[in-house]
């Protein structure tokens, strides 16, 4: 949604097995999900930095091949 300019905020329950899995990479969750997001989006903010070229590539062929792009689409 370019040219959005208010931000979100939303709470969200993380599964352990997630949380374990950051941990055992030293990492906090909410460091994964803003990168994610960064990359999914390309943005360059204070608060979301995207990991680079490749890394924007993968997330949207990731949101693209489980079809999110298309849920609300008709046929």
């Amino acid at each position: 949604m370019k040219g959005t300019t208010a931000m979100q905020r939303l709470t969200l329950e993380l599964p352990p097995e997630f949380i374990a899995l950051c941990a055992s990479d030293g990492v906090k969750p909410e460091l994964v999900l803003r990168g994610f997001v960064a990359d999914l989006c390309q943005l360059y903010t204070k608060d979301y930095n995207s990991n680079g070229s490749d890394e924007c590539d993968r997330a949207r062929d990731y949101y693209e091949r489980v079809g999110y792009p298309y849920w609300n689409r008709g046929t």
